[in-house]
């Protein structure tokens, strides 16, 4: 039987629909299990040259880097198509304190973006879930915790304690234990009072944090240090001015110093004068929707 002309209709905008977080009209993409690796592997020939980023019709990663602060910094912005894209990876299951690069967790699990996570392994206290796996509960009041939502929201939850977190009204997919929160609601920190003094706050050093802008819309900054040659570093106050001056709405601080990586195809590609890397518990990546079929992580 013919299909009706509104029908057809129907059916052609359903395939054309935008999605949130991607301000172009792209074809709908089912979303990625939570669990275990990233289904799909990057496509080669959607890695931009020289390093400049990633686009495909689910995923847009651009790299950039600039001076400010006395300082090279590295900014990279994360538009998704699904929050299924925002995903985690443990070097090895709790409890083990096992470390691995933020570059071979990447292979591993087909992403096309990954920086290192909150390295929770380091410490024993705070909230821990990844992909929707709860890994630890503890929150002690001392730090803040980062929640990302089902929907790829960021909330910080300032100096949580249990209460607090048992509060948060919507469904965690992941919490982060490092801190502090850097911008809150659009506020940038403006004070070290309930710091965490464990990170060196008042030193310029080598720092990486990750924000929202809108909505699937993320910012990755990752600064350079005094071990990079013709770099200062930067401060935590001076790490939340920049995220808040770039447009964060809410950003958070993740382990810093040679923790700091930011690996695109597979590959550090920040700080690299130094020569560093150093394996880490954890890492947060990215990765894309299309594949032509399910298969298995690299």
């Amino acid at each position: 039987m013919r299909c009706p002309r509104l029908i057809c209709l129907l059916l052609a905008v359903t395939l054309t629909l935008p999605l949130t977080g991607r301000s172009e009209t792209v074809r709908r993409y089912p979303p990625l299990p939570l669990e275990g690796a990233a289904p799909y592997a990057p496509q080669a020939s959607c890695f931009l040259p020289e390093e400049q980023g990633y686009e495909d019709d689910s995923l847009s990663v651009r790299v950039e880097t600039f001076r400010r602060f006395d300082t090279t910094i590295m900014a990279v912005r994360v538009t998704l198509t699904d929050p299924s894209q925002f995903r985690t990876a443990l070097a090895a299951r709790p409890p083990s304190k096992k470390t691995q690069a933020v570059s071979s967790m990447a292979k591993r699990n087909n992403a096309v973006l990954a920086i290192n996570g909150d390295y929770f392994s380091y410490h024993a206290g705070g909230v821990v879930v990844r992909n929707g796996k709860q890994w630890r509960n503890r929150p002690d009041g001392k730090r803040d915790i980062l929640v990302v939502d089902t929907a790829g929201n960021l909330t910080a939850l300032p100096l949580c304690a249990r209460e607090d977190f048992e509060a948060f009204p919507g469904e965690v997919m992941h919490a982060f234990c490092f801190g502090p929160a850097l911008v809150t609601e659009g506020r940038a920190l403006d004070s070290l009072e309930q710091v965490y003094m464990d990170i060196a706050p008042k030193k310029p050093t080598q720092r990486i944090a990750i924000g929202q802008t809108g909505p699937l819309t993320y910012l990755i900054l990752a600064t350079e240090g005094p071990e990079n040659e013709g770099s200062v570093g930067l401060t935590i106050l001076e790490m939340a001015q920049l995220c808040q001056e770039m447009g964060c709405l809410n950003a958070y601080n993740l382990d810093g110093g040679s923790s700091s990586t930011v690996a695109l195809n597979g590959k550090k590609i920040n700080a690299l004068s130094t020569g560093k890397i150093r394996p880490v518990g954890d890492c947060i990546y990215f990765a894309t929707l299309i594949g032509e079929g399910p298969e298995e992580a690299r």
